[in-house]
């Protein structure tokens, strides 16, 4: 999502004459399933020949990986996706401080809503899915640090106004319920 042509945070920084590997994976703005990893030859050549992942993993179905080419194609010469994407976030993340939900800043499509504690993360994660039909991954400790769980929030280009009401909205109901602090805006 980042950079001129999607190539990341390196392409966006003019770093990638820096860069000796490239891995990712085609199962998120891909829209299809596996990973690539990419770099020299000889590199390559490499890790075909000694990394035990890639020697014991299965080649992807000719759909798939037609599947990939098309998506990557597209997305290196579409802006649509990127501009939709960071509007989206930026309604979000606006929303969210209407209603004074802590929220960390940073560059990333990815929100983290702050909720410092790991039941209540839960919680909230569970009620959206089960009464308000969103999912939002809760990031608890290990992955984080205790008093520091979260929800993990990533807009698309394909959210809608409504959808970012109706995630916003549901969240500053469980907020009340939860007596969670709220930000000052």
């Amino acid at each position: 999502m980042y950079g001129p042509r999607g190539g990341g945070v390196a392409e966006r920084e003019g770093l990638m004459h820096r860069i000796d590997f490239i891995e990712g994976t085609l199962g998120k703005a891909f829209g299809v399933m596996g990973g690539y990893i990419s770099g020299s030859a000889d590199a390559i050549d490499f890790i075909r020949s000694f990394a035990s992942g890639f020697i014991f993993t299965t080649s992807l179905p000719p759909h798939v990986a037609a599947g990939a080419r098309a998506s990557i194609a597209h997305l290196k010469r579409s802006n649509a996706e990127r501009m939709g994407q960071r509007a989206a976030v930026a309604k979000v993340r606006a929303r969210l401080d209407h209603y004074g939900i802590p929220h960390q800043p940073n560059p990333s499509h990815i929100i983290p809503v702050m909720v410092g504690d790991a039941k209540k993360c839960k919680w909230i994660s569970d009620i959206l899915l089960d009464n308000y039909g969103v999912y939002i991954q809760p990031i608890n400790y290990p992955t984080v640090p205790k008093g520091t769980e979260r929800l993990r929030i990533t807009p698309s280009p394909l959210h809608t106004d409504a959808d970012i009401d109706h995630l916003t909205r549901a969240l500053n109901d469980l907020w009340s319920q939860c007596a969670l602090s709220r930000q000052v805006a």
